[in-house]
């Protein structure tokens, strides 16, 4: 019986025996003709580094993985029915990573192991300076803005020049222009790849009518808008890293208690991995009070890191120039 604290770990999450795959380019022996190809499986790579992804057929998956990793030394499979794949793939890298385990995953994981794209803008090193001091980095970075065609500029310009007329609009600019400069790294280095904001965007507008939507990878860090009876009145949220923020708000009662108007709801954002807390307002004055709290900012900013780490946005074709140019 193996020692190896990594293979204790894995069979803590149903992974009893992995196979050594080192030179193989096939798996289908493991499964001869009779046995179920659809779960889950592990992938154990070179430097006790995993992974864990669901198939419906796990001999053609392994297969697609071989051809563009040479350094797959292990393989484990656990059977599961179709209609739960999602659930029990979700649960068990969750839980591989609560066990300490290292994922290779994106999706469903806190943190993105590796080389990124974001490293070719924003070194490694450069990342870890800018988290430590957020403001201070951003208002240092002294990069020229990017510059997109005339036609993505045109297709908002309406949108915009509506953005300027709405009774909330310098407030959300202002509000907008503290999270960039708090919460995301490097901003114009970064715009349109990793981040993009939208202007008046048509989601929700006959319930919860949006002015500004700041997303990352697939999901929205930031959003605000005004509630649908009253333009004066806004509503927003941003989503932090519950991890990062518990070490200044322990639990939810004591984020109630800093901001007694705040809703908190835990989403499902697939690249927010499993620390994630969305911060709901429904006023300007509390809206305020979280993006200029400086435990929120850095656990937002931790978030966005991780988000854009994991791949770009690919909401770029909805960036508002003429709104991140005017907070920027």
């Amino acid at each position: 019986m193996t020692t190896d604290p990594h293979h204790k770990l894995c069979s803590t999450l149903g992974f009893h025996d992995i196979a050594p795959v080192a030179t193989l380019r096939s798996i289908a022996h493991l499964f001869g003709t009779s046995k179920s190809r659809c779960g889950i499986y592990l992938l154990k790579f070179s430097k006790q580094r995993f992974y864990v992804g669901q198939a419906v057929d796990a001999v053609r998956r392994f297969g697609q993985h071989r051809k563009n990793y040479d350094e797959i030394i292990g393989f484990s499979f656990i059977p599961i029915k179709r209609t739960q794949l999602d659930d029990v793939e979700r649960e068990l890298i969750r839980k591989a990573e609560r066990l300490g385990l290292v994922l290779l995953n994106t999706v469903h994981a806190t943190n993105v192991v590796g080389d990124t794209d974001l490293d070719m803008v924003i070194s490694p090193e450069e990342q870890d300076q800018w988290l430590d001091a957020t403001a201070k980095f951003n208002k240092a970075d002294k990069s020229a803005s990017i510059v997109l065609p005339v036609a993505q500029q045109d297709r908002f310009m309406e949108q915009y020049r509506k953005y300027q007329t709405v009774p909330l609009g310098k407030s959300t600019s202002k509000l907008l222009k503290t999270y960039l400069f708090n919460c995301v790294p490097a901003p114009k280095r970064t715009e349109y790849s990793f981040w993009m904001v939208s202007c008046c965007p048509s989601t929700n507008k006959n319930t919860w009518p949006r002015l500004v939507c700041v997303s990352a990878g697939v999901m929205e860090l930031l959003v605000m808008g005004h509630q649908k009876n009253d333009p004066k009145e806004l509503w927003g949220f941003v989503t932090v890293a519950s991890d990062v923020l518990s070490k200044t708000f322990k639990n939810d009662k004591a984020i109630k208690a800093a901001f007694p108007d705040v809703e908190l709801i835990r989403r499902d954002y697939r690249d927010a991995g499993q620390h994630q807390l969305s911060l709901h307002a429904h006023d300007l004055e509390t809206m305020k009070a979280l993006l200029n709290h400086s435990a929120v900012q850095h656990a937002a900013a931790s978030l966005a890191l991780r988000v854009m780490r994991k791949r770009a946005t690919i909401y770029s074709k909805f960036h508002c120039k003429q709104l991140a140019d005017s907070v920027l």
